[in-house]
């Protein structure tokens, strides 16, 4: 099995520029060739305009904006678990 940290894979002198960008890096490699969306996304992000530059300089790279919107929820097969009121999930809020 092979694994790429993205912290590591990319050694660049425009992603160094926009610290922070290499997951976005790799979303739009993947989102170009599969033409799939993510999996699994969040919008808690932090430094919310760096990334919309990151965003906007990939845009430019590829020619286009390969990411694609879906919207879809996981939940854990325990989700709708009843648990004795003496324990609590590790999840309480999702």
């Amino acid at each position: 099995m092979s694994m790429i940290l993205t912290g590591a894979a990319f050694i660049h002198k425009k992603v160094d520029e926009l610290i922070n960008c290499e997951d976005l890096a790799m979303n739009f490699l993947v989102a170009h060739i599969t033409r799939q969306p993510p999996i699994k996304t969040t919008s808690k992000w932090t430094l919310r305009s760096q990334r919309h530059e990151c965003i906007r300089f990939f845009t430019e790279v590829y020619g286009y904006n390969p990411l694609l919107f879906t919207q879809l929820r996981a939940d854990s097969v325990l989700f709708k678990t009843r648990l004795p009121a003496n324990h609590q999930k590790c999840f309480k809020y999702v």
